[in-house]
């Protein structure tokens, strides 16, 4: 089977290369963009050019596409642009695994189920950006495609098969290092997923023939303030230098504060035992 990763130089699409290309059924190949690629046999590919795109695609022929391309605040580019493209190469025999977020949930009263609605953020909100191109995209799977899987995933965190750490762990240690104090806030509460467990949930979906849409994760839903003590405590360090930080914000930069998951739908399907 052959398997294209885009964006597998990334925090996420590194472990998903990786894992493949340890696999004999699987061929892999996978794109990279600004940095120097991690995988020496990577493609440096500007996906939101439409004829290089299309020359890579055309070349490849994959049976499977990963999407773990991510672009915080140029989200939106990626999917009026990179995905449209994809969207128009795509065969119905070719599956599409899309990395989506627990944000197209913004309507802040989870936990959610896959079957709830996506909601939209306004303009002036501070993620609105991201939120609403996340949203855009998959609506733009659901209506043109039928061979498909969307993952929505919380804060994804821990250490990937190239040793990278996610930015707020490593934020976190930068802090307890130094000895000083670190605040996050106890009245968001998410999802936390480990970057590997994500991986193998990719890697078991290109095993099997299951298609649509599922939330991933543990079933334990926590504030950013318990779950980053419990990481502070789980790698020896003092958890008291973590603090409670303030749960005011300006209302046009408020973020949803539940976006946990429902994952009873995922942890049926997969054989994935999640941390």
């Amino acid at each position: 089977m052959k398997v294209c990763v885009f964006g597998a130089s990334g925090y996420v699409g590194t472990s998903v290369y990786k894992s493949l290309e340890s696999m004999e059924d699987f061929e892999v190949s996978g794109t990279y963009l600004d940095h120097n690629p991690i995988f020496d046999n990577l493609y440096k590919l500007d996906i939101n050019e439409p004829e290089s795109f299309s020359d890579f695609f055309k070349k490849e022929s994959p049976d499977v596409v990963i999407w773990s391309v991510m672009n915080g605040p140029n989200e939106h580019v990626l999917t009026d642009q990179g995905l449209l493209h994809l969207i128009t190469h795509l065969t119905p025999a070719t599956k599409l695994i899309y990395i989506s977020s627990d944000f197209v949930y913004s309507a802040g009263k989870g936990p959610y189920v896959e079957e709830d609605p996506l909601s939209t953020l306004p303009n002036d909100h501070l993620f609105s950006t991201y939120t609403n191109a996340k949203v855009k995209a998959e609506r733009f799977i659901l209506n043109e495609l039928s061979n498909y899987v969307i993952l929505r995933v919380g804060p994804v965190y821990g250490e990937n098969q190239a040793g990278k750490m996610d930015e707020r762990t490593e934020k976190l240690f930068r802090q307890l290092d130094s000895g000083q104090p670190i605040a996050f806030r106890d009245d968001l509460i998410r999802t936390f997923v480990h970057v590997e467990d994500l991986a193998n949930v990719i890697v078991e979906m290109l095993e099997k023939d299951i298609i649509g849409i599922f939330n991933v994760g543990p079933s334990e839903k926590r504030s950013f303030y318990e779950f980053m003590s419990g990481i502070a405590d789980q790698f020896g360090y003092h958890s008291n230098l973590v603090e409670k930080d303030s749960e005011y914000e300006e209302a046009d930069q408020e973020i949803p504060k539940d976006t946990s998951l429902i994952t009873e739908k995922i942890t049926k399907t997969v054989n994935q035992n999640f941390r």
